[in-house]
């Protein structure tokens, strides 16, 4: 249950809730004064602002649970503060510039004011969309193009080289000066196979390592494996292995870590002046990762090159000492999930890969970089959808048996039956959202039907209890409305069972027929 909970805090961020929380005090506040100016005014003034203030709302959650970067949604919550903040300052400015000592002291300019809070917010949230969007494109095309300045030097650097030589051992073989054919032999072969694994990584740098089907691989053996590779070939260097994990323990990754850990080793050995070089490999984890370490006593990584390690990209860089080795690891590592990181000493350097780590039963896992989270749009396209139908089916029965659907409105600072109806969708929304997200970080041994409709039967409980007993009653006597405490009426059962069954059974639809 801990691991449980610890996964469903690690698919929302906080970020986002900023973004909710500033749409959620806009059209509180927007609501109570465009109210005051009467029921007709509100449905012709009043009624677009609230309708944008709650999708504002809606989407800083949908931010918070969704499948999008850190970055994209740093991007857009800076943006949408500042559209907010420039509006505030330029309603402001215009109020005291048209000579009004007092500009905010009627509920005509207060009304005014935030209704134009709210389309500065949207304004600067649609702008941070377009912003973030645009900073991905940017990093996505410097790295294509530091991966086409890798692959033109790799070309150069590797595969013409081990075609010169086996060239030349061909000329060798047909003047027969002396060398014996097992050797020619030999180092053709040992040349081709370089071109061969060169050519093979090629795939991995030039898509940039997208696409990849990851699975649940054996993290011992292969590092074992990678750490013999590098032995066979530089048979001077010192070696210590080091596992302090159980020998079944598996990671999320592909075939080629065996390479990378090769990678890391062999740059230990290769680029180490001391005259005796040592490698130190181990292996060890948490509960959500596993880390492997390469250490050497050498000269240590150049700070460029620590820093590219660090962020896990390619950078296009003239300093070639450290070879083509590190640059597949970070591209590799980033499509499993994972972050590479690296750190220098006075006794060497330190190379650490940190992967996820996944159990036996889990099979084949989709690539998913660390900082993304959550929900794939079309996930948060299908809970928004079925939230929404949902809220119909709620509210519905509640309104014959209990007449309630206005008083949702009321938290909102108006008893209306439109206010009342438009404000329950959203709440179905934003609670929808957190369900599918609930859904989404629930335990893989789950079957569907637990995994759907218990959960779903569980936060309609948690919504009835808390949300309709507890916290509702409290809200309407805060805005002057009487209510009793705690209000846990049968209707309200009915109707959030209600909500829970259909929200289940349209979001299961909706995954099974249109799948992320």
């Amino acid at each position: 249950m801990f691991e449980y909970i610890r996964s469903v805090g690690r698919g929302f961020s906080s970020t986002g809730l900023v973004v909710a929380g500033l749409g959620f005090f806009l059209t509180r506040f927007t609501v109570t004064l465009a109210v005051s100016d009467g029921t007709m005014a509100f449905v012709f003034s009043g009624v677009l602002p609230l309708v944008l203030g709650l999708g504002l709302s809606a989407f800083g959650v949908a931010l918070a649970v969704g499948e999008f970067e850190h970055a994209f949604v740093r991007t857009v919550t800076l943006w949408c503060l500042a559209g907010t903040g420039a509006m505030f300052v330029l309603v402001l400015v215009t109020l005291i510039g048209n000579g009004s000592m007092g500009p905010l002291s009627t509920a005509g300019s207060r009304s005014y004011l935030s209704n134009f809070l709210i389309g500065g917010g949207v304004g600067g949230a649609l702008t941070g969309v377009y912003a973030g969007r645009s900073n991905r494109q940017q990093r996505e095309l410097e790295q294509q193009a530091a991966r086409l300045d890798l692959v033109n030097r790799i070309l150069r650097d590797r595969v013409l080289n081990a075609l010169t030589v086996i060239r030349g051992r061909v000329e060798i073989a047909e003047s027969r000066d002396g060398v014996s054919t097992a050797d020619i032999l030999s180092v053709i072969d040992d040349r081709s196979a370089g071109v061969q694994q060169v050519v093979e990584n090629m795939k991995h740098i030039t898509h940039g390592g997208a696409d990849l089907s990851l699975d649940a691989v054996p993290v011992v053996p292969c590092v074992e494996s990678g750490v013999d590779a590098v032995r066979e070939t530089h048979l001077s260097a010192d070696y210590d292995l080091r596992a302090d994990v159980p020998p079944d323990l598996q990671v999320r990754a592909n075939t080629m870590l065996d390479n990378l850990v090769a990678h890391l080793v062999e740059n230990a050995v290769v680029y180490n002046d001391s005259d005796g070089p040592r490698v130190e490999v181990g292996v060890t984890a948490t509960e959500d990762t596993v880390a492997i370490s390469v250490s050497d006593n050498g000269p240590g990584l150049p700070e460029r090159q620590l820093d590219l390690l660090a962020r896990g990209e390619i950078g296009s860089y003239e300093d070639r000492s450290t070879g083509f080795g590190l640059d597949l690891v970070r591209l590799l590592v980033r499509s499993y999930g994972g972050r590479t990181a690296a750190t220098v000493t006075d006794d060497g350097t330190t190379v650490t890969l940190t992967l996820l780590r996944v159990s036996a039963e889990d099979g084949v896992v989709k690539a998913t970089p660390e900082d993304v989270l959550g929900l794939s749009p079309r996930r948060l396209s299908v809970a928004v959808g079925a939230s929404l139908v949902a809220a119909v089916v709620m509210g519905v029965p509640m309104q014959v048996l209990s007449g309630g659907v206005p008083v949702v409105g009321a938290l909102y600072g108006v008893e209306n039956a439109l206010v009342g109806w438009l404000t329950h969708g959203f709440h179905s929304v934003v609670f929808g959202l957190v369900y599918a997200a609930l859904v989404r970080t629930a335990p893989a041994h789950l079957s569907d039907r637990l995994r759907y409709y218990g959960i779903a039967l569980g936060w309609s409980l948690a919504l009835w209890f808390v949300a309709a007993g507890l916290v509702m009653p409290v809200w309407l006597s805060l805005v002057g409305i009487e209510a009793s405490l705690p209000n846990l009426s049968a209707a309200a059962l009915l109707s959030h069972l209600l909500w829970g069954g259909s929200l289940a059974a349209l979001y299961h639809y909706g995954c099974r027929v249109w799948p992320p």
